[in-house]
């Protein structure tokens, strides 16, 4: 039972360290900074001194928000790790078809719940 308890704090504190680092918006910005980059290349009328100038600032552009994108996926499975450590049989849980199940229907039940009380 005390599993339970961890899969759901463990849920919700998952969910406010995915809105809170604002995780969809740097996965966003790196899909549009690519779209840019790829017009940049393809594109005859842009010179290539300006390609070899802006593609480079892009890249740097998209490895930050990749290593911010991956920094917050860090900081949810070392949340998960803390639980895993906590009780011996959470794992087990999380890896269950019974524990995903529950996992998903508390994670869109709190996120239903957020929406209804800040009004997002």
């Amino acid at each position: 039972m005390l599993e339970y308890i961890y899969l759901i704090v463990s849920c919700i504190l998952g969910i406010e360290l995915f809105l809170r680092m604002k995780l969809m918006s740097h996965v966003s910005l790196v899909f549009k900074i690519m779209n840019r980059v790829t017009h940049i290349i393809v594109s005859s009328r842009i010179s290539d001194h300006w390609k070899e100038k802006t593609v480079p600032i892009y890249a740097f552009i998209i490895l930050k928000n990749s290593l911010l994108i991956l920094g917050v996926l860090f900081l949810i499975v070392l949340l998960f790790s803390f639980f895993m450590v906590l009780s011996e049989t959470f794992l087990l849980l999380i890896l269950s078809l019974k524990g995903v199940i529950f996992s998903i229907i508390i994670s869109l039940a709190y996120i239903k719940l957020r929406v209804f009380l800040l009004n997002e």
